[in-house]
């Protein structure tokens, strides 16, 4: 038996495998630097917000009403809120790209407040919406819900000032020394008696209870004004411009106890659904006509629908949640109906009787809701310095 020997053999040429090896090298080179800049990217916070759509779940998982007095519904009405976060290196070029992602410029989300304040501000104007939801619809349903000044709600605090460590937003200043002061012109005043440097105990209860106080004693700063020397709190405010920091807090006498479960939702942009949830679980639980129907725009003491945010996150919230109507402030209804898909019908409303008269017309029954407000302030009423209010 013979063996033979090959004539030749096959091996890679001498510069090709010394190629590959730095081709590898500069692979997992890339690779790594890639990997790094993504996360360091992910810890760098962007000045930005991003808008996104939020959860739209019924207003009846969130009100309490009186034992008999509830109705069984036939149909749902929908609160709708957005979700709001931080951005990111990695998140901003896709946030940008996204056609149901808003970026917004820190600054202008928090209108320039520190972020307790910002947080803080969010939970007023909803602790706000409820007491007016609850104080309109029952003034629909024809009860009269009389209301009075209980003090003044600070709604900003000037970072730096001696209130900054002493007062949050959302505290209610009813008395100075003990002198009531039920409105920002008599906070104004009273303070206004002191000298710089002198200290004051303010009288502080809160939004859903002013009159349960409790003192909190301050040292009044200064401030040079006109060539003088003037005593300051902390809270910004303006006498031609009316209350920038600081409102009228209305207390309401309810004649039915009602409660409300936020769910950690902030801001005032409920009302007027919340109103048409009371409504309709306390009038006869027909509003809808057994539709699914959503609804977002703030509410005032006499009714009036206003304008609010991030409407075009709420308007993909609704129809994920397969709402066939969506009741929102007229002025805003256009930017609405651009983000909506046919199967959504947009309404725009200005008031909550406009509301009521468009869920008729789509075949809802207003039941006792058709009573109207009473005659009168305990019918309608707002605080002189209302439209100035956060809320507003």
């Amino acid at each position: 038996m013979t063996t033979s020997t090959p004539i030749f053999t096959i091996s890679p040429r001498p510069g090709r495998q010394q190629h590959r090896r730095r081709w590898r090298v500069v692979l997992v080179g890339v690779v790594t630097f890639l990997v790094a800049a993504a996360v360091v990217a992910g810890h760098v916070t962007l000045g930005y917000y991003a808008e996104l759509p939020g959860q739209a779940q019924p207003v009846t998982a969130l009100v309490t009403v009186p034992r008999g007095r509830a109705h069984h519904l036939r149909g749902t009405i929908l609160l709708t809120d957005i979700a709001v976060a931080s951005v990111n290196a990695l998140e901003y070029v896709p946030d940008e790209l996204s056609s149901t992602t808003t970026l917004v410029p820190t600054s202008v989300l928090t209108g320039g407040l520190p972020a307790r304040e910002f947080d803080l501000e969010g939970t007023v104007d909803m602790e706000e919406a409820q007491m007016t939801a609850e104080a309109v619809a029952l003034r629909q349903l024809g009860y009269p819900v009389p209301e009075r000044d209980g003090g003044v709600t600070l709604y900003a605090i000037i970072p730096g000032t001696p209130a900054y460590h002493s007062l949050h937003v959302g505290d209610v200043v009813t008395a100075v020394d003990g002198v009531p002061t039920l409105d920002p012109p008599a906070l104004v005043a009273a303070i206004g008696r002191y000298r710089p440097g002198q200290s004051v105990t303010l009288s502080i209860g809160s939004v859903t209870d002013p009159a349960a106080t409790h003192p909190v004693t301050v040292r009044l700063g200064s401030q040079r004004r006109h060539g003088a020397l003037r005593p300051v709190l902390g809270i910004p405010y303006s006498l031609s411009a009316g209350s920038d920091g600081m409102g009228t807090q209305a207390v309401y006498s309810m004649p039915l106890h009602l409660a409300i479960n936020s769910d950690g939702i902030g801001g005032p942009s409920a009302g007027l659904a919340l109103t048409l949830g009371l409504l309709d679980r306390l009038g006869g639980g027909d509003l809808t006509g057994g539709r699914v129907v959503a609804a977002t725009g703030t509410i005032d003491p006499n009714g009036a629908v206003g304008e609010i945010g991030g409407l075009p996150q709420k308007t993909v919230a609704v129809e994920r949640a397969h709402a066939s109507v969506f009741l929102v402030p007229a002025a805003q209804a256009a930017v609405a109906r651009a983000h909506a898909t046919p199967g959504l019908q947009v309404i725009g409303v200005r008031s909550l009787s406009q509301a009521l008269s468009a869920l008729r017309r789509l075949g809802g029954h207003l039941g006792a809701a058709a009573a109207g407000p009473v005659p009168g302030p305990d019918g309608h009423s707002v605080p002189a310095d209302w439209s100035s209010s956060p809320w507003s």
